[in-house]
């Protein structure tokens, strides 16, 4: 498949967040996410934002998750309720379309490979429609998790699934390529960016707490946040604090999110002698207030499409050190709105941090750039208008639906 695909994308600088149009008429039934359980936060945090904004215009939403998770969690915490319906895996194919008829749904909305096989099922048999948001370069994930032989599987699996989805979504333009069975021209495949509202930032005054503020004094503070695990490469991020010691001792690193590669990071600091000044404050709901403390949030990851992290920093106006990877040049303008590095690159990364640390008033003005970044492309309304338009256009006519089968 040619690299050079060309897709439709928004407008660089759209003059006003768009409404979200009323929508229950184009609908004869609800939109469903169907989620495992096991979703990134960046993932709930893009989709509970836009949703909401669908919700307020008459859409009607509703989650429902295969498992208790820390996606459940964010989804209360955003004022949702979302349906748990635990299944065995014999059960997920058999008995999910019985657990989703009482919601009615004309749209399943799955955000992952699993879900989408299941949703697939469910759907025949609910007379849905199907839409699949990519999030991420799922094979790149897999590579650190699954044997070859499944990725093998997953990939032909996806390979006759996506050209038969309603319409696939993507969040950043490179995914384009990877995706197999697919063509940049396709007609069910669109682009719609992650959006963020700054208010999710500004209205939480959330405080730190009185033990991590002793740690920190008036030090300079970097904040790097996501899961731990491999594809985020928190081991490259430690190797560039190491390098920046002898030029900031002073400096503090707060990384916040959980995962397998906890105990083997904690380890490295320790025998990288990082103990003084690197805190590991686990997964948080809340980013706000580690976010306004910050000077800089760094992103060492091998793969990245269209993380949430970016548009959190820019609504705090706190700049972004980040990996010239995926989606990010996408997101990020080096030197202007924030700092890229090469991919690996410890060396680079600690002087790029460096120059902030040394510098604040550049960090200040990247951050503020950032902010109008933030509010000029990627608006939460902008991305909720666009999903209404996707529903509607792939939405069946009312009476159209055939009946569930059972």
């Amino acid at each position: 498949m040619s690299a050079s695909v060309t897709i439709p994308s928004p407008p660089d600088h759209p003059p006003s967040p768009p409404s979200v149009a009323p929508g229950p008429h184009a609908l004869d039934g609800s939109v469903v996410h169907l989620l495992l359980g096991s979703e990134g936060g960046g993932i709930i945090t893009a989709v509970a934002q836009w949703a909401r904004l669908l919700e307020r215009a008459g859409w009607p939403i509703h989650f429902v998750s295969l498992a208790e998770s820390t996606a459940t969690e964010m989804l209360r915490a955003e004022g949702y309720r979302p349906l748990v319906v635990t299944l065995g895996r014999a059960g997920r194919l058999m008995c999910l379309a019985r657990n989703l008829a009482p919601l009615r749904p004309a749209i399943i909305h799955c955000h992952n490979p699993a879900s989408h096989l299941m949703a697939m099922i469910a759907a025949r048999r609910l007379g849905a429609r199907v839409v699949r948001t990519v999030h991420a370069d799922m094979f790149e994930e897999m590579r650190t998790s699954q044997p070859r032989w499944k990725i093998a599987l997953w990939r032909l699996a996806m390979k006759r699934v996506l050209p038969r989805t309603a319409l696939v979504t993507i969040v950043s333009p490179h995914l384009a390529s990877l995706l197999p069975g697919l063509r940049g021209d396709e007609a069910n495949l669109a682009y719609i960016p992650n959006g963020f509202d700054p208010a999710a930032i500004e209205s939480d005054r959330t405080g730190l707490s009185p033990d991590l503020e002793r740690w920190l004094g008036d030090a300079p503070m970097v904040l790097a946040m996501g899961r731990l695990v491999p594809v985020k490469n928190f081991p490259m991020l430690l190797r560039a604090w190491q390098r920046m010691q002898s030029g900031h001792p002073g400096a503090r690193l707060v990384i916040a999110g959980s995962g397998a590669m906890e105990a083997a990071l904690r380890r490295m600091v320790s025998e990288m002698g990082l103990g003084e000044s690197v805190r590991f404050v686990g997964w948080v709901s809340r980013p706000a207030p580690l976010l306004r403390r910050c000077l800089a949030v760094a992103i060492s990851s091998r793969s990245e499409c269209c993380p949430m992290l970016v548009f959190e920093a820019m609504a705090a106006c706190r700049p972004v050190v980040a990996t010239r990877v995926g989606g990010i040049p996408h997101l990020i303008e080096d030197e202007r709105d924030g700092l890229l590095v090469p991919d690996d690159d410890a060396g680079a990364m600690a002087g790029a941090l460096s120059r902030l640390i040394a510098d604040p008033q550049l960090a200040q003005r990247l951050g503020r750039l950032g902010r109008t970044t933030l509010e000029s492309r990627h608006s939460a309304g902008a991305v909720a208008a666009r999903m209404a338009a996707s529903y509607a256009s792939i939405a069946l006519p009312q009476g159209a639906r055939p009946a569930h089968r059972g």
